[in-house]
């Protein structure tokens, strides 16, 4: 199951990085696009280290616990946007998908130490 919810993580993360990489549609007018860039470059890491914990979850056991910050990191960042700007439903839906995974990810952690 683990290794299911990684390569989702993994496609979803490399498709949230090319636009970003590219400044394709929105991003095109965004103010820092190095910011856009770099976190571009950071979904496209996460992608890649998705696919090697599913292919191994026990070697890559750190790899594992720097998706489990980044996703809750991204989940508190969501709800302070939820927060401070008001009910938008782009973000509740990336709030719903992004909790999933957090949730998911650590739910299955402890299924990666045997």
């Amino acid at each position: 199951m683990l290794s299911a919810v990684e390569y989702v993580y993994a496609i979803v993360c490399a498709l949230a990085a090319v636009p970003l990489l590219l400044a394709l549609g929105p991003v095109a007018h965004a103010a820092n696009q190095t910011s856009v860039r770099l976190l571009g470059g950071a979904l496209l890491a996460f992608a890649v280290g998705a696919l090697a914990v599913a292919r191994d979850p026990v070697r890559n056991r750190a790899l594992l616990q720097a998706e489990l910050v980044f996703t809750g990191v991204a989940t508190l960042s969501l709800l302070w946007r939820l927060v401070s700007d008001g009910s938008q439903a782009r973000t509740w839906v990336l709030l719903l998908g992004v909790g999933a995974a957090l949730v998911l990810l650590a739910a299955l952690y402890p299924a990666s130490r045997e």
